[in-house]
């Protein structure tokens, strides 16, 4: 038996119960947490993806282009191609994502996801994921490097 499938039911159980779970996309480690305004997030947890957050926004993941355009008020048809593509699109007008996660403007970044693991997570959680680069940490020279 694949270990994939116990891997995205421990993944599950821990959304759901307000925490976040490091995942390895893009070659990086990324802490993802659900989205929803409805999300119920730990309050430890939401201080530190809110501290990220302040440092650099955070991605918006989703399974495909029909969940994208459930949340989105104001989509520009042009940008298809893009997404088609995997490109993250800046948006305004998102809709039932917790604010912490966006800009000043309530736009941010979204990326349609090809990962696997994230695509099932988001099918399965029927929620958009909200993905946290890795906080810089100082290297021995004293400049920033990303865990």
């Amino acid at each position: 038996m694949s270990d994939f499938e116990p891997l995205i039911e421990n993944y599950l159980a821990d959304l759901r119960s307000g925490k976040a779970v490091e995942v390895s996309w893009g070659g990086q480690s990324w802490l993802v947490a659900d989205a929803s305004i409805q999300a119920p997030l730990q309050p430890e947890v939401l201080e530190n993806l809110s501290r990220r957050a302040r440092l650099r926004p955070p991605v918006l993941l989703m399974a495909d282009e029909r969940q994208f355009l459930e949340l989105v008020s104001a989509y520009d048809p042009d940008d298809t191609a893009r997404l088609e593509r995997g490109d993250c699109l800046p948006m305004s007008g998102l809709l039932g994502i917790r604010e912490d996660w966006l800009s000043a403007d309530y736009s941010a970044p979204c990326s349609m996801v090809q990962d696997r693991l994230l695509f099932t997570l988001i099918k399965r959680l029927r929620q958009p994921l909200v993905a946290f680069k890795p906080e810089p940490v100082p290297d021995q020279q004293g400049t920033d490097a990303y865990a």
